[in-house]
């Protein structure tokens, strides 16, 4: 085989019924169509035979996958994407943040695929090339910090448990006379890095996400589920082998360009995603209040929304992924009256958890007020109210919960109850109330471990509103339930016209992903402009590279591909079509696990009716609904002209055998297709 660069060309294959490690090698075609990440995920659900409607999402058969690209190690703002057939039953390629993307490149693998299921709890020990299977009995229903802490001490590399930093081999006289005392080496560190799951996963709530550095996660479309259906405790992965470039002068050079950009990055780098909040609110009119039935206060006192106070309040240190400037991780020590919260190490929330478990908690105003009203409490009662939303998201943090559909199945509950649906008899006693931390400690808990009524609400916010429906016998139920394509809706609203696009969330190729691209060709109707930056988007992932970061990479992207592959010939329009040909892969997917015959009826209208019908009732776009009021144009005129400019069908929005062939995957999803067109 011919040298590599950027990639290794290997890919570590464990399977746990058997106890093996097998080392898969695609080809240099193969990369050089997928890049790695999400797409190169992609490819190998359809070559294995993911796509199976029969194949159970939490089975032994399912193949869950940890993929990087080939800039992810030296390059900055590197991550890793995890890649499985979701237990929702629908395409989850999830991105996550910190170190461990880059040491399992620096370990000598483009990735790491595991298939079968341990017969007892487990761990993936790699240190470069030595993969083993290890007992994960000790760390077995532990928190996500704690578990680890305990891992990280267990995987060394060569260097960290050696007792001499020179070896009796190594020497000679003259090294012999100046040889440290004792000749120590370097054993106290702990230099692996952890994929980890909590309690959320280990009893595979379908909403569990996979951890690492305590509170960064492939947080979106249950990952964490599929871990814990394996047994699969954790993967700790230690590297030393580096990562090779075909041009390291210039890939260290644009590398240098793209960390000088950041630095002069002051939104990022200031608060990170916690800067939207105020803008969110009080601009845009598109923060979720209360289950999306505010999505703005009157009063902008509701200061605990922004960066400034929870730094002034909270603030600990920053921290940051493998070369980056923007370090938007930001550690706190939670300062609360209430025991329960109170010395609580958390994050300053990002905007997901800011929204979906702070704002639609209800956890911003004073009890007995409503958005509506003037803030009556004072700076004290702020940082309580801030202290709930960052208690809440370190829950959902250590158990290896999604926050994102966690805040959603919880605010539903909380509608359900304002609205007289359901009472605590129906939650095992809890009186869950807006704004009452408490009773959401409780029930969080309840959910982590599938206890009494947490074992119905495991399933996600739809299913959650679904089973209510049935048992009160009320459909109109479903209806409270903000979700899209079954999933819940991110912090984003849609009524806005200065927020999200409806169509925008309708067609993005991961169920109800806040970051699929295109956001301005949605809004003015340029569907070639929306593709492009879908296709771009789903491009970040599979190079892997963090999408907060891409404006300061996007005029050298091109070229530190080239500088670390060699591949000189590599075009803007290559890149173009690895996103291509994601967003055809997980389209085809997703029709065909769940055999649907009318797609955009069964899949697409699959939205919230508050989108169209529940006009914003105050803030500056006070009245506004999705389209204007009329689903008939989003779905009857607009999708068809989006799937159309895609090469899919109008009527169904399945990939043309044409299109399939010029994107280069007809071989390996040309049968499929051919099934639903």
């Amino acid at each position: 085989m011919a040298d590599l660069f950027g990639i290794t060309g290997k890919i570590a294959r464990v399977d746990l019924t058997a106890g093996t490690v097998t080392v898969i090698e695609p080809a240099v075609d193969v990369y050089r169509k997928f890049l790695g990440g999400s797409s190169l995920g992609a490819y190998f659900l359809f070559k294995e035979g993911i796509f199976d409607p029969m194949l159970d999402p939490l089975g032994p058969d399912n193949l869950l996958q940890f993929m990087i690209g080939p800039m992810t190690g030296a390059s900055p703002n590197p991550r890793i994407t995890v890649v499985t057939k979701s237990p929702y039953n629908i395409f989850c390629a999830s991105t996550c943040g910190g170190h461990v993307g880059s040491e399992v490149k620096f370990a000598g693998w483009d990735g790491i695929q595991v298939v079968g299921k341990a017969s007892k709890p487990v761990y993936i020990a790699v240190i470069d090339d030595k993969i083993e299977i290890r007992d994960a009995g000790h760390v077995w229903g532990k928190g996500v910090e704690e578990s680890e802490l305990i891992l990280k001490s267990e995987v060394l590399a060569e260097t960290e448990v050696r007792e001499a930093m020179i070896r009796d081999a190594d020497l000679n006289p003259t090294w012999a006379a100046l040889r440290p005392p004792k000749r120590k080496g370097m054993h106290a560190k702990r230099l692996a890095h952890v994929l980890v799951i909590g309690p959320g996963g280990e009893n595979q709530v379908h909403y569990a996400c996979i951890c690492t550095e305590g509170a960064r996660a492939a947080g979106r479309w249950g990952s964490g589920a599929v871990m814990g259906s394996k047994n699969l405790k954790a993967i700790v992965v230690r590297g030393t082998k580096g990562h090779r470039l075909a041009d390291k002068k210039t890939f260290m050079a644009l590398t240098s360009a793209v960390l000088k950009s950041e630095t002069g990055d002051a939104f990022w780098r200031s608060y990170g995603t916690a800067g939207i909040g105020a803008a969110s609110a009080y601009v845009e009119d598109a923060f979720p209040i209360r289950n999306w039935q505010w999505c703005c206060w009157s009063d902008p006192q509701t200061r605990a929304i922004t960066g400034p106070f929870m730094d002034s309040a909270s603030f600990v240190r920053k921290t940051s992924c493998t070369n980056c400037n923007l370090h938007c991780l930001y550690p706190v020590e939670i300062t609360s009256t209430d025991p329960l919260m109170d010395r609580v190490m958390s994050d300053m929330p990002d905007w997901e958890a800011m929204g979906m478990v702070g704002g639609n908690l209800g956890f911003m105003e004073m009890e007995g007020q409503d958005p509506g009203q003037p803030f009556t409490g004072t700076m004290r009662d702020q940082a309580e109210n801030l202290a709930k939303l960052q208690y809440t998201t370190f829950i959902h943090d250590n158990a290896s919960l999604d926050f994102i559909e966690g805040g959603a199945n919880i605010a539903l509950l909380m509608e359900l109850v304002q609205r007289g649906f359901i009472s605590a008899s129906d939650l095992d006693g809890i009186d869950l109330k807006w704004g009452d931390v408490h009773a959401v400690d409780e029930l969080v808990k309840k959910i982590a471990t599938r206890d009494g009524i947490g074992d119905k609400l495991a399933q996600g916010t739809y299913e959650t509103a679904r089973y209510f429906a049935e048992l009160k016998g009320k459909p109109e139920i479903l209806d409270y339930s903000m979700t899209n394509h079954h999933y819940g809706q991110p912090a984003h609203d849609v009524r806005s016209p200065k927020d999200k696009n409806a169509l925008e969330y309708v067609t993005v190729n991961r169920a109800a992903a806040h970051t699929g691209g295109g956001t301005g060709g949605f809004k003015t109707g340029d569907w070639a402009a929306a593709i492009a930056g879908q296709n771009v988007n789903a491009t970040q992932n599979s190079l892997v590279h963090c999408q907060f970061a891409a404006g300061h990479l996007a005029g050298s992207r091109i070229d530190m591909v080239k500088a670390a592959t060699g591949w000189n010939d590599f075009s803007d329009e290559d890149l173009q079509l690895v996103g291509a040909r994601e967003y055809a892969l997980s389209r085809l997917f997703e029709v065909h696990i769940r055999q649907l015959k009318d797609p955009k009826e069964e899949w697409d209208k699959q939205v919230p009716p508050r989108w169209f019908f529940d006009p914003l009732p105050n803030g500056p776009e006070k009245g506004a609904v999705a389209y204007e009021g009329k689903p008939d144009v989003l779905f009857n005129e607009a999708l068809p002209a989006y799937w159309k400019e895609r090469g899919w069908t109008e009527d169904k929005g399945i990939p043309t055998l044409d299109t399939l062939k010029k994107l280069g995957i007809d071989d390996i999803a040309g049968d499929v297709a051919k099934e639903h067109l």
